[in-house]
């Protein structure tokens, strides 16, 4: 972490009207929303990345300056340089930003600086469902006319846009705790989904994770600070809230903010909302699937209470929500067979993914990409444990996102521990969506999983349905 003083000169630097920014991974799903608020801003903006790919084909419609490679030059005409997490010090624009002297920020401090420009912060933190739920608050938030800013790892569906500079009052962004960068933000209002055990490459342990929400939590106002809790989860009742106003959520008797009368309609859920044992919305009826989605939901009718905002307007605002891209995100169909992607990288995640698919009472097909050998290592037997929710299981190789094997474990060792008659085994990505052709029946929902290069399957897929089909359509490449 940089010292408070050398962060506020980083920021001074942001604050001259119309500053050149030149970003370092421009094309990522971190920088890319950051990118396009400063262009909101009036800002100059240039970035690099290895290859095109849409969102640097929208900023470039937008007005940006893209460079494909890096290399030192691509520098030369910025005023300040941002740099994701998944660069090194030893990028030659890096380095060459260094040896000019060019103030460097990270993506946290950036993101840092564009919520302090608002009055009401909304940080929205948690090892699962931060998209999700900053999805919500934006979209409840746009849909009473506040034209909030906000800044989400993932595209909207609706929208097609995962940042937008609105007005100073209200700011809405993910708090992203996988390197601890979270801490530089101040928000005025912070939501906790949920805490474990994960990125045990950065953290040591659940204790060591534990305490850097703890320090989170002190960012917020100790007077008109609030803390938004999931108050279902164990571990969030651990953190030390340090007198700070709470409101919690979740489904349990003892939350400010319950579902209640859950139950299930045209296989769809349909539940009640109390806050303060008052029942405020009824027949709630969300466009997404799954249990935890009614959780993510509670966080708008904890909002609404806080800043007095209509309940009614909360449950009106899911009648188009259509949720993040990556999120049980519907792909195609064809014969019968329904093909949708999802982000789903850990246990946990995937487990509530492929209960949401079992809601649909069709055969689920799941296509996985373990990500990272440290997750897939440190979560082996789980993931054994979530994947059997699927009737049949495509498994390939992990996605090492430059990490070495320390453990041995492979996906082929997964398979051994698994069904024989259920799952299957695929090397390499590229050769999932044919081999996935053989196993598909109609009426079939097929989902593929993970954080790698495993969401281009879902759409070859479908190309490669078609192709059996029309001659004359190709599959993706």
């Amino acid at each position: 972490m940089s010292s408070l003083a050398n962060y506020i000169g980083k920021v001074c630097v942001m604050l001259t009207a119309n500053s050149r920014v030149h970003f370092i991974g421009i094309g990522g799903s971190g920088m890319n929303p950051l990118a396009k608020i400063l262009i909101d801003m009036g800002h100059e903006v240039s970035g690099s990345d290895i290859k095109e790919n849409l969102y640097t084909l929208k900023l470039k419609e937008m007005g940006a300056t893209i460079f494909y490679g890096h290399h030192e030059s691509n520098i030369r005409v910025c005023d300040v340089v941002v740099v994701s997490t998944a660069i090194n010090k030893d990028n030659v624009e890096y380095k060459a930003a260094q040896n000019v002297g060019l103030p460097i920020l990270r993506r946290a401090e950036l993101l840092s600086f564009i919520m302090d420009q608002h009055q009401t912060r909304i940080a929205v933190s948690g090892t699962h469902g931060k998209t999700t739920v900053s999805s919500f608050l934006a979209h409840y938030l746009v849909h009473m006319g506040q034209r909030p800013s906000y800044v989400i790892g993932a595209t909207l569906k609706r929208t097609q846009t995962s940042a937008d500079f609105g007005n100073p009052q209200y700011c809405v962004a993910e708090a992203d705790e996988s390197d601890r960068s979270f801490l530089f933000l101040n928000p005025t209002i912070l939501v906790i989904t949920n805490i474990e055990e994960e990125h045990l490459d950065e953290f040591k342990d659940l204790a060591d994770i534990m305490t850097t929400f703890d320090k989170l939590i002190t960012r917020t106002p100790e007077k008109k600070g609030l803390l938004i809790l999931c108050g279902d989860d164990p571990n969030i009742s651990r953190l030390h809230t340090l007198g700070r106003k709470v409101i919690t959520y979740g489904i349990k008797d003892h939350n400010d903010v319950r579902a209640t009368n859950i139950r299930e309609q045209q296989n769809q859920l349909v539940f009640d909302v109390e806050v303060d044992g008052k029942r405020v919305a009824h027949n709630v009826l969300l466009l997404v699937p799954g249990r935890h989605n009614i959780l993510n939901c509670l966080t708008v009718f904890a909002l609404a209470k806080h800043i007095g905002l209509p309940y009614d307007r909360a449950a009106e605002s899911f009648h188009d929500f259509e949720g993040a891209s990556r999120r049980f995100h519907w792909i195609g169909e064809l014969n019968g067979i329904d093909v949708y992607d999802d982000y789903a990288h850990h246990p946990t995640e995937i487990a509530c993914t492929l209960e949401a698919a079992r809601t649909y009472g069709r055969r689920v097909v799941a296509i996985f990409q373990p990500h990272r050998y440290t997750r897939f290592t440190a979560f082996f037997d789980r993931f054994i444990e979530a994947l059997n929710l699927a009737d049949v299981v495509i498994i390939t190789d992990v996605y090492a996102a430059g990490e070495t094997n320390f453990s041995g474990l492979t996906s082929k060792d997964l398979i051994k521990k698994m069904d024989p008659a259920k799952v299957h085994y695929v090397k390499n990505v590229g050769g999932l969506a044919p081999e996935a052709l053989k196993v598909f029946k109609k009426g079939d929902l097929v989902i593929t999983l993970g954080a790698g290069d495993v969401t281009h399957v879902a759409k070859e897929i479908v190309q490669l349905m078609k192709s059996k089909t029309d001659p004359d359509v190709r599959p993706i490449a």
